[in-house]
């Protein structure tokens, strides 16, 4: 009887680590904004409750994005959604370094 070749193609086995690494930094930028948010209420002078804001913005866009992507993937080419979403990722981190006010911080959040 003859052999099956079971070795997993290396493009699989990268877009598992990519996976992963994508996972992992989402769990280590939600630690370390929650570790921020003394820094954040003293720099933009705002409360407890409304630097929460940063994290409740980023679950909710993340609550809506998650089942959009599965629309968007049958709808839209996986490089031009690479593209977008990169290119707003960059987007928002500028934003959010040159935020001057917490309003804008915020936004560059939900980017």
């Amino acid at each position: 009887m003859k052999e099956k070749d079971d070795q997993i193609p290396a493009r699989v086995i990268a877009a598992v680590v990519a996976t992963g690494l994508m996972s992992f930094c989402g769990v280590i930028v939600e630690t370390a904004m929650n570790v921020m948010f003394p820094i954040l209420m003293r720099q933009f002078h705002v409360s407890i409750g409304t630097v929460q804001w940063m994290t409740s913005i980023y679950l909710l866009v993340v609550a809506v994005i998650v089942p959009l992507s599965s629309y968007l993937k049958t709808t839209r080419s996986t490089k031009s959604l690479f593209l977008v979403a990169n290119l707003l990722f960059i987007t928002g981190v500028v934003l959010d370094t040159f935020a001057p006010s917490f309003g804008l911080l915020l936004l560059g959040r939900a980017i």
